[in-house]
């Protein structure tokens, strides 16, 4: 039972990770971070979602795995 958590987890942070640069707060703080670079912060949003993305493969390669 606790192998089937672990891809579970990766699947929940990686969506987390995805919808985190949508959130209002995380925009208010990576325009003070930036000081209003747009350029900067699309760069950012995109990184999380490319690591978001790469948590939710993982899990799904993981949940493959586990039912194979």
């Amino acid at each position: 039972m606790t192998h089937i958590l672990y891809p579970l987890f990766l699947l929940a942070a990686g969506l987390l990770i995805m919808v985190q640069p949508r959130t209002k707060r995380w925009q208010s703080r990576m325009q003070k971070h930036f000081n209003g670079n747009e350029q900067r912060i699309k760069q950012r949003a995109n990184t999380f979602f490319l690591l978001g993305l790469a948590f939710v493969l993982g899990g799904l390669a993981y949940l493959y795995r586990y039912t194979m």
